[in-house]
């Protein structure tokens, strides 16, 4: 049995599949990527499973744990919590921002397919908006205005004001030498 090393003097970085894990290409990879924030997606199921059971124990403890609003509680934590929180999941595996060296890509979550490709010289305005599950968790939704298509919007995303001061300036230092020549 022969054992192959990726490290070999004959294969560099380029043809590896698999990224070198230094803290040095973590912390660049960190700047570059966005995630969405978990407790920002899954705190709507937490609070609906939190209501439900509560009404559920409630009606259970007054004797009334047989009747039409209990089985409802049930139903609704049985078949609605899960779903919820398999689509909060799916969001999470799938929101993602990334600044590439020419564009942008932006990928909203699901049920989104595919990732939204947008220019540095396109976009037209960058903000942040927070609701009340942002305020709470920290998480924000930051909106890419473009001159040519609707506004592409990530939502939830972990640290928002990280991803909006590191696209500013990314997209400032592209954007600046053409405004200069």
């Amino acid at each position: 049995m022969a054992k192959i090393r990726l490290n070999s003097g004959v294969m560099d970085n380029a043809d590896s599949q698999i990224e070198p894990t230094t803290p040095e290409t973590r912390e660049a990879r960190h700047r570059v990527s966005w995630r969405a924030s978990a407790f920002a997606l899954f705190l709507p199921g937490l609070v609906v499973a939190a209501g439900y059971a509560a009404l559920w124990f409630v009606l259970y403890f007054y004797g009334r744990g047989e009747g039409a609003l209990a089985r409802i509680c049930l139903m609704v934590l049985v078949i609605i919590v899960p779903l919820l929180f398999a689509y909060a999941g799916l969001r999470l595996s799938t929101t993602r921002l990334t600044l590439r060296g020419a564009h942008l890509e932006v990928h909203p979550g699901f049920p989104a397919r595919d990732p939204v490709i947008v220019t540095y010289p396109s976009v037209t305005g960058l903000s942040l908006r927070r609701g009340l599950s942002g305020w709470i968790t920290g998480a924000g939704s930051l909106v890419v205005e473009r001159n040519n298509g609707a506004p592409v919007i990530v939502s939830g995303l972990s640290c928002p004001d990280a991803a909006l001061a590191d696209l500013s300036a990314h997209r400032d230092a592209l954007l600046k030498p053409e405004m200069t020549g």
